[in-house]
C-alpha cells in the first residue's frame, strides 16, 4: 500500500474533511500500517514470514491484513479515534503568531469597553494540545480582563490532544524564542515539565469534537475565532463548508484568525481583511461593502509591522508563518524554532490611513543622508527592512533594489522585494520577485508559502497546492536537521 488506499482516504475525508494527499506522501498508508501492526491478530502458522515492523512502513501491509484492519476501523469507534490520533500530530507552541494574540487583547478590551457587562467569547478550533487557547487566556488576563469578562471554548478531533491540554503540563519545546516572561507569571516548574496555573486553566473549556459536527448545531456566537492552518488540509468542499460554518458562528464585527496560507480561502468567501499586520484576521463585510483587499494606490498603504523573524519558527516576541497550529498532521510543516534565520515578512495586505510618525521619522532620517546609512549592500538591506517595518514602503523598495544590484543571488533580497510589492498591491511584481527567490533557493519556505497564497487568490488552486507541498517538504527538512534541539521537559 504505497499510496493511500482509496477506501481509507475516502473514510478520512468523510470523517474529518482532511484530504489524504495534503498530509504528505504515504502518511495515511503508514498510519494504517502502524495501527494494523498493533490491532490485527496474526496467525503465525499461516503467515510466518511477516513482521509487524514491515507493516508500519505502509508498503508491506498485505491485502488480508488491510481488509482485517478496515473491518476493525469501520466497526470500532475507539479504533477510528486511534487512527485520527495517529494522523493528527500536534506541533505548536505558546504565542505562535503572536500578533494574533496582541490583536485579540487589544480588540477584546475595546469591545468590552463599548459593551460593558457583556462576556467576550473566544473559540479555538482545532486547539491541539492547548497552547493556543491558553495563550489567548494569558493575553486577555495580561490586558486586564477579569475571568468573568471572557470565556474560551476549545475543541479538537484528537482525544489525545484534549487529554494533554486538560493536563496542562508542557516541555521546553512549547516555549520558543527569547520573550517567554509569561512562563514565570503563569507556570509552575514540576519534575514533568511546566504546569500551567489554575487561573489560566479555568478560563478554557476543552471538548473533543469534530469541527463540522460541533459547529453546525452550536448555539453560541463568538467575538473571536482562531481556526489557523487547518483549512489547507481540507479538500475544496470541506473548506467551503468549514468557512460557512465559522462565519455563521461569528458575531457582528467579530474576527476570524487564520493561517497565512489560508488568506486566499477567506478572500474567496468574500471575507475582508481586518488589516492587522501579521495577524491574518478577517471579518464579514459590512452591508454594501466589497471585499477589496488591494489599495487603489501605494500611497494608501501605511505602517506594516515588519519584524525580523524566522517564518517557520515563532518567537514569543513576534509571530511566525505557518499556522498549524492548531495541529500539524503527519508530513505537514513542523516548527524549527529559529534554526534558520529568515528575512522578515509583511502582512499580505496593507492598512489604510495616514503614515505613522515613526515612519515619517525614519524616512526623514534617510532623506537627510540621501542614501542608506549602511556602507554595504547587507547594511542597505537591513535598512530596507527597518523602513518597511515603519511603513515607508517606497523608500524601503528603493534601498532593497539598491542592495539587489550587489546581492543578485541572495534569495532573501528578492523575497523582501516581493513582500513590499505584495503589500503595495502590485501582485504581478510580487509574483515575479517570489519566483526569483524560489529560483535562487528552491526550499525557501516563506517565498513558497507567500507565492502559494497569491496563486490561491488568483484561482490557481493546483499551483498553490504544489507550492505548499514543496514548502512542507522544506519545513520537514529543517525540522529533521534540528530535531535534536527539541524535546525534554525543561527549558
Amino acid at each position: 500500500m504505497r499510496q493511500a488506499d482509496p477506501h481509507f482516504a475516502a473514510w478520512l475525508l468523510d470523517e474529518t474533511g482532511i484530504d489524504a494527499e495534503s498530509l504528505g506522501a504515504n502518511a495515511l498508508a503508514r498510519a494504517v500500517g502502524a495501527r494494523a501492526a498493533v490491532t490485527v491478530e496474526v496467525q503465525a502458522d499461516l503467515h510466518p514470514a511477516l513482521t509487524r515492523k514491515e507493516w508500519m512502513s505502509g508498503a508491506a501491509l498485505p491485502e488480508w491484513a488491510r481488509e482485517a484492519y478496515w473491518q476493525r476501523l469501520t466497526t470500532t469507534p475507539a479504533e477510528r479515534q486511534a487512527l485520527i490520533d495517529a494522523l493528527v500530530v500536534p506541533e505548536t507552541w505558546f504565542f505562535r503568531e503572536r500578533e494574533a494574540f496582541a490583536a485579540l487583547a487589544r480588540l477584546g478590551a475595546k469591545r468590552l469597553a463599548a459593551q460593558p457587562g457583556e462576556v467576550l467569547r473566544v473559540l479555538s478550533a482545532p486547539c491541539s494540545t492547548g497552547e493556543e487557547p491558553y495563550s489567548a487566556a494569558m493575553a486577555l488576563l495580561d490586558a486586564g480582563l477579569a475571568h468573568e469578562q471572557f470565556a474560551i471554548d476549545a475543541i479538537d478531533i484528537s482525544a489525545q490532544s484534549i487529554v494533554a491540554a486538560a493536563r496542562g503540563v508542557y516541555g521546553r519545546n512549547a516555549f520558543r524564542g527569547d520573550g517567554i516572561g509569561f512562563r514565570e507569571r503563569y507556570f509552575e516548574a514540576t519534575p514533568d515539565g511546566w504546569r500551567i496555573a489554575a487561573t489560566v486553566r479555568r478560563a478554557v473549556t476543552f471538548e473533543r469534537a469534530n469541527l463540522f459536527d460541533w459547529l453546525a448545531p452550536h448555539p453560541v456566537r463568538y467575538d473571536f475565532i482562531f481556526c489557523r492552518n487547518v483549512l489547507i488540509y481540507f479538500d475544496r468542499a470541506a473548506q467551503d463548508r468549514a468557512i460557512d460554518l465559522l462565519r455563521a458562528r461569528l458575531t457582528a464585527g467579530g474576527t476570524i484568525f487564520v493561517g497565512p496560507a489560508e488568506t486566499g480561502l477567506m478572500m474567496r468567501h468574500e471575507m475582508v481583511s481586518a488589516y492587522i499586520p501579521l495577524a491574518f484576521g478577517f471579518r464579514t463585510p459590512e452591508p454594501g461593502a466589497t471585499a477589496d483587499h488591494h489599495p487603489a494606490s501605494p500611497a494608501a498603504a501605511v505602517p506594516l509591522a515588519l519584524t525580523p523573524l524566522p517564518v517557520i519558527a515563532a518567537t514569543a516576541a513576534a509571530p511566525a508563518f505557518g499556522s498549524a497550529p492548531v495541529f500539524t498532521p503527519l508530513d505537514a510543516p513542523v516548527a524549527a524554532a529559529a534554526r534558520r534565520p529568515a528575512p522578515p515578512r509583511l502582512a499580505l495586505r496593507p492598512l489604510h490611513g495616514a503614515p505613522a510618525p515613526r515612519a515619517a521619522a525614519v524616512v526623514n532620517a534617510h532623506a537627510a543622508g540621501g542614501e542608506s546609512t549602511g556602507s554595504t549592500p547587507e547594511a542597505a538591506l537591513a535598512d530596507a527592512r527597518r523602513l518597511a517595518d515603519a511603513g515607508a514602503l517606497d523608500e524601503a523598495e528603493r534601498l532593497a533594489a539598491q542592495a539587489a544590484q550587489a546581492l543578485t543571488h541572495n534569495a532573501g533580497t528578492w523575497y523582501l522585494l516581493g513582500l513590499i510589492a505584495d503589500a503595495q498591491g502590485r501582485t504581478a511584481v510580487a509574483l515575479a520577485h517570489y519566483r526569483k527567490a524560489i529560483y535562487l533557493e528552491p526550499s525557501h519556505y516563506e517565498a513558497l508559502t507567500h507565492l502559494a497564497a497569491l496563486l490561491e487568490v488568483q484561482g490557481d488552486a493546483e499551483g498553490a497546492r504544489r507550492l505548499m507541498r514543496r514548502a512542507q517538504r522544506a519545513a520537514q527538512d529543517v525540522a529533521q536537521r534540528g530535531e535534536l534541539d527539541a524535546g525534554g521537559p525543561h527549558a
